[in-house]
């Protein structure tokens, strides 16, 4: 289950699902949200995303209930990937994948990526929020990841608290 992908195979990887979100979208004609952990590095399928993408995978479509048409949850080289047709306004979808980010345990280890009928990304701020925070400092997520400002492990001791949390939220 766990292994670790080469870069190579990331890349494809993410080729290959830029290729299934433009299928879906013409198959099915109506937006797409999809799922995945943001988890560094080249191990992304392993127990810990697993695990994650599973707890929050009936949540999302539990709040969208009869408005979703199809769902798959594929694993790979970018890790475990839900993707979910839905009969959703485009932004109200986002808005819900927004407040799912901001409003739950896991939300900030998810990247919920909501997809109009012509395959553009809606960002969240199309609804006037700020980008996302990094997890471990109040820089923005994009500039930490691109000046690798914080080491995996730092990354994954946080999706791993995130985790703990949500676990013991269960418990009670």
């Amino acid at each position: 289950m766990m292994r670790e992908y080469t870069v190579d195979e990331l890349l494809e990887a993410r080729e290959k699902r830029v290729g299934l979100i433009d299928k879906l979208l013409k198959r099915y004609h109506a937006p797409l949200l999809v799922m995945r952990v943001n988890y560094p590095g080249l191990e992304k399928t392993n127990p810990l995303t697993v695990n994650i993408i599973e707890a929050m995978s009936p949540l999302v479509c539990s709040g969208l209930s009869a408005k979703v048409c199809r769902k798959w949850l594929l694993q790979g080289a970018e890790g475990p990937i839900l993707y979910v047709v839905v009969q959703e306004d485009v932004l109200t979808l986002k808005t819900i994948a927004i407040n799912l980010e901001e409003n739950h345990t896991l939300g900030r280890c998810l990247d919920l990526d909501v997809y109009d009928l012509e395959g553009k990304s809606v960002g969240r701020q199309e609804l006037g929020y700020l980008k996302r925070k990094c997890y471990l400092c109040e820089d923005y997520a994009h500039h930490c990841v691109r000046a690798r400002r914080h080491s995996e492990a730092e990354v994954v001791a946080y999706i791993e608290e995130k985790y703990r949390e949500y676990r013991e939220t269960l418990l009670c």
